[in-house]
């Protein structure tokens, strides 16, 4: 073969090729023709899209001539703050205020991409891209998720603002004829040394996207910071405050047409047919009934909500599945999976199944927690419309690249004729990550190619046909050594979802279950020495989806590890602070736990009837130790009246938005620990709405009081670390105050009420 031939055959290397090989194994095969030259050439490739005018400084920045400045924001905005603490990463090395910066989102391109989410960690701003990092901008993978934004973006991120800085400053020595050593940036503008002569950045905008620099400037040391660990009003206030902020739900456009589903009512099952299809079709306001593919549902579509909401409540349906399926099946399936079918033990350290199968006074405990929803707030939507060879979707989405991929899939078109636009979302928590949304919406405009159609998922049909957290049921057991854990043992039975919800995003990506992390995290690895441990688990296999879930497996492994440590201090006789400060020797971890005790008053004794429970987890490359202080008003009636948070998430970009991820992140657990559960019963979830699906309210909320260490340290996420070590909190204080131990969540089901 010639070598043109060759170049020839490389080129046909596209990204739909690519997804199309068959896994990762398939990976290989795309160096082995030259791939991974491609791939590195490939990485920040962007367009500028939709930047308005100005000058591009790379893909991250574009300048104006009127000084303002426009930054990319890819990752989405859905409570956590992100779309004011990236700003910030840019503008400290830029030096820009954060007044002057406005925001647009980019098409889903590969200078975007979260390659954390498939590199393990943060990129290396000094050296190539790792081959995984390299596939991440390749697909490219456009997400938020995992607690990634800040620690994905640390680096790469200020030194975009650096760069963009420097080159400035080259174009301004260039025009004066002077040494760039005598030039210096500040609030936009270039300034000469020896003569205050200043130019503003919208100035040199156009002669420093011509600079080209052969190494990353040096960045900032800490102390120089002058944002960065500074508590800066968010951007996104303003809009929220006063209405102007679109959601997703918020989209209106012309002729457009409104869509509501109603799923398959068993999870396994299927809609065969429409018994009164004609009535439907009749109905005031209905334009057309689509039966989705597979039978999965069924969408009516309207000339508003209303009227499709009603319409699909009236459809009469021949369905198909299992009708037998319950909770008690599940739970039966799970112990025999903890008995028989381990398929994985990421932990295995000494020999803790043989000390504990000949010690006597082993300490022996099983925990559950049940299926969780989401929950979201605003309603699951998504607005697409199909014109020819072209599509356009807009929907409050984690992963813009998920959009595009779900429009292409199901409407055939083209990546580059797809305009992705993400808007605010109103909660995500990993429920917004998902692409059903998105393939259901783009089916029914397919179907009604001309018509922008916004499909709304009620919130009947959000709860009861979700991408759960699983259930789970996990078996302990420990044998002490005085005030030592000389073994422990952890077994679990769960639903996979790594393998859940990969396979139903990006199939060729995912690992089995034995090989999913999220399984084992906040489980196999644990702050607390221990001479012999060993952590496994095994797989339900059930027809329930599952899928990510505000903090994932440290959610309910949390709740497990942190009210067995309990356990075990109670054995022990020993103070559940001081039994796990003496088994802690990471000073990280200890400086948590001391501090979350120190601004608790855990030594000093509390007023008649007022317990405390603690716990300390890490998950997301932060730590988090909690107290809950309540109030025994009756039996089981609690006042739950403090929660007192500290998190050490290495060095902080907005304390504000910090410590607003902590209540948001203590509420979400307390809802999930206080109230939470979906059932089923003879093959239907047994929850509807929020009478049933209850959410912690202001009156029951505790009042929150959160401190962040001064760590100079790379950052960890603070999006989901709070949530994990709430239920645990929670549940250690109603032992200390009733005696009675809690191993199944929710509370409410043990006959607790909170006031």
């Amino acid at each position: 073969m010639s070598e043109n031939n060759k170049k020839k055959k490389r080129g046909k290397w596209s990204r739909r090729a690519f997804i199309g090989i068959g896994g990762l194994a398939g990976l290989g095969l795309v160096v082995g023709v030259g791939g991974n030259i491609y791939l590195s050439r490939n990485a920040n490739r962007f367009s500028g899209k939709g930047f308005g005018e100005g000058e591009s400084l790379n893909a991250w920045i574009r300048i104006s001539p009127d000084n303002m400045i426009t930054l990319a924001m890819p990752r989405a905005e859905m409570g956590q703050g992100v779309s004011t603490s990236l700003p910030m990463l840019i503008a400290e090395e830029l030096e820009v205020d954060m007044s002057r910066i406005q925001l647009v989102s980019p098409q889903p391109e590969p200078a975007y991409a979260n390659t954390m989410l498939l590199g393990g960690g943060p990129r290396d701003i000094y050296s190539s891209l790792s081959f995984m990092e390299k596939i991440a901008t390749f697909l490219p993978l456009v997400a938020t998720g995992g607690s990634t934004s800040i620690p994905d973006a640390y680096d790469l991120l200020r030194s975009m603002g650096a760069s963009a800085r420097e080159t400035l400053i080259q174009a301004a020595a260039s025009k004066w004829g002077v040494d760039k050593s005598q030039c210096y940036a500040e609030n936009a503008h270039v300034i000469n040394k020896s003569n205050n002569e200043k130019l503003t950045y919208g100035e040199l905008a156009n002669a420093a996207a011509q600079i080209k620099l052969d190494k990353v400037p040096e960045l900032k040391p800490k102390k120089d910071w002058k944002l960065l660990g500074k508590p800066i009003q968010r951007l996104d206030i303003p809009e929220k405050v006063n209405g102007t902020a679109e959601f997703g739900l918020d989209v209106r456009l012309d002729g457009i047409l409104y869509g509501v589903i109603r799923h398959a009512t068993y999870h396994d099952g299927a809609i065969t047919s429409i018994k009164n299809l004609s009535q439907i079709e009749g109905m005031k306001g209905v334009k057309k009934v689509v039966l989705l593919p597979d039978g999965r549902g069924v969408v009516v579509v309207a000339d508003n909500t209303w009227r499709a909401k009603n319409a699909t409540v009236a459809l009469d349906l021949e369905e198909t599945g299992n009708k037998t399926l319950s909770s008690a099946d599940i739970d039966a399936q799970a112990q025999n999976v903890i008995d028989n079918k381990i398929i994985a033990t990421p932990k295995d350290k000494g020999n803790a199944t043989k000390i504990l199968d000949e010690a006597e006074n082993v300490i022996e405990a099983t925990y559950d927690v049940p299926y969780l929803a989401h929950a979201c707030m605003e309603p699951i939507n998504c607005t697409v419309l199909v014109k020819g060879e072209e599509a356009e979707i807009w929907c409050g989405h984690q992963g813009s690249s998920i959009m595009a991929d779900g429009v292409s899939a199901v409407a055939g078109t083209a990546y580059e004729k797809i305009k992705v636009n993400v808007k605010y979302l109103g909660g995500g928590f990993g429920r917004r990550a998902e692409i059903d949304m998105i393939l259901n919406a783009t089916y029914v405009a397919k179907e009604m190619e001309g018509t922008p159609i916004q499909l709304v998922y009620t919130r009947e049909e959000d709860i009861r046909h979700e991408m759960y957290r699983p259930y789970v049921k996990s078996k302990f057991r420990a044998k002490l050594n005085g005030e030592k854990i000389e073994a422990w043992e952890h077994k679990a039975a769960l639903q996979s979802v790594g393998y859940s919800s990969i396979m139903r995003i990006k199939p060729a990506f995912a690992d089995p279950p034995k090989k999913d992390k999220s399984s084992p995290e906040g489980a196999a690895e644990l702050p607390y020495e221990m001479e012999n441990m060993k952590m496994a688990f095994g797989q339900i296999e059930a027809p329930i989806q599952v899928g990510n879930w505000r903090s994932v497996g440290s959610s309910q492994n949390g709740f497990f590890t942190e009210s067995f440590m309990d356990e075990c201090a109670h054995a022990a006789r020993k103070d559940p602070f001081e039994f796990r400060k003496n088994l802690i020797k990471d000073t990280r971890y200890k400086n948590v736990l001391n501090k979350v005790a120190e601004i608790s008053n855990w030594n000093q004794p509390l007023g008649e009837n007022k317990f405390r429970g603690i716990a300390l987890c890490e998950s997301f490359g932060s730590i988090v130790g909690q107290v809950a202080e309540i109030t025994k008003l009756g039996d089981k009636q609690i006042s739950i009246d403090k929660f007192y948070c500290v998190i050490d998430c290495g060095r902080v970009v907005n304390p504000d938005t910090v410590e607003a991820q902590m209540q948001s992140g203590i509420i979400f657990g307390l809802s999930a620990a206080l109230y939470g559960e979906i059932t089923f019963k003879n093959g239907e979830v047994e929850q509807y709405n929020f009478p049933q699906y209850e959410m912690v309210r202001m009156d029951v909320a505790p009042t929150i009081v959160v401190h962040i260490m001064d760590v100079d340290e790379y950052p960890g996420g603070v999006g989901e670390p709070a949530t994990p070590p709430a239920a645990p909190a929670i549940a250690n204080a109603i032992f200390a105050a009733t005696g009675e131990r809690i191993r199944s969540l929710p509370l409410k089901k043990h006959g607790y009420t909170f006031v």
